[in-house]
């Protein structure tokens, strides 16, 4: 099934045409980063997984273009005082959106709430592409990087699979429950260290919600034998 996937995908071109379409509509993303892991099993030498990670990342960028352009299109409903009110806040704004553009395409914060309003305010399009496509390079390098450490790792030692599926479900699994937004408003608002704290507390928070989960989960099975 997944060497079928990877064959209609196509290679680097094709990858470019999946991230691209999978960026461009809004608040619903295809999950191509699982064939750009797919691909990371079988591109082996550091150029093709440079050109993998790159042709993702532009495809990636060309979709929230699309998203971008949207932005622009609602502009047009808006009243005068609505478009003042825009431009006061690009104006306030214009330093630090770069950064937090480039935060959200490298992680897994629901980004167009982000990238719509920045069409809205015409924010400037080459810095906008810019900052997405650094982001996206970074995120679809992370998941290469990753899925090739598992494949190494596996065909050394067969035995730790099951041990990196476990830790693959958990980081998936924490990446979905923490609370981005309020890491990344402490982060602007207070900085660096006490948004690590926030994200320790989350990451702990989720922890022991999964476990107290698991520990219901056992004691509902023990009750019902």
């Amino acid at each position: 099934m997944i060497n079928a996937i990877l064959a209609f995908v196509g290679g680097p071109a094709g990858i470019f045409l999946v991230s691209m379409v999978s960026n461009s509509i809004p608040f619903i993303t295809v999950p191509y980063l699982g064939i750009v892991a797919g691909y990371s099993f079988i591109y082996t030498d550091p150029i093709s997984r440079v050109v993998l990670i790159l042709s993702s990342a532009a495809g990636a960028t060309v979709g929230k273009i699309v998203v971008y352009f949207l932005g622009r299109a609602f502009r047009r409903g808006l009243g005068e005082s609505s478009k003042k009110n825009i431009e006061l806040f690009k104006k306030v704004a214009r330093k630090s959106l770069f950064v937090a553009i480039v935060v959200f395409a490298s992680t897994p914060l629901p980004d167009d709430i982000l990238y719509i309003p920045l069409g809205l305010m015409k924010y400037p399009l080459p810095q906008y592409a810019l900052a997405i496509f650094a982001g996206k390079a970074v995120l679809t390098g992370i998941v290469v990087a990753y899925a090739s450490w598992i494949t190494a790792v596996a065909t050394t030692q067969i035995y730790t699979v099951p041990a990196l599926i476990a830790v693959t479900a958990l980081l998936t699994y924490l990446i979905l429950k923490i609370d981005w937004y309020n890491i990344i408003n402490t982060l602007y608002g207070k900085g660096l260290i006490p948004a690590c704290q926030v994200l320790l507390k989350e990451v702990t928070s989720v922890m022991k919600g999964l476990m107290t989960r698991r520990r219901n989960s056992q004691e509902v099975k023990k009750a019902s034998k």
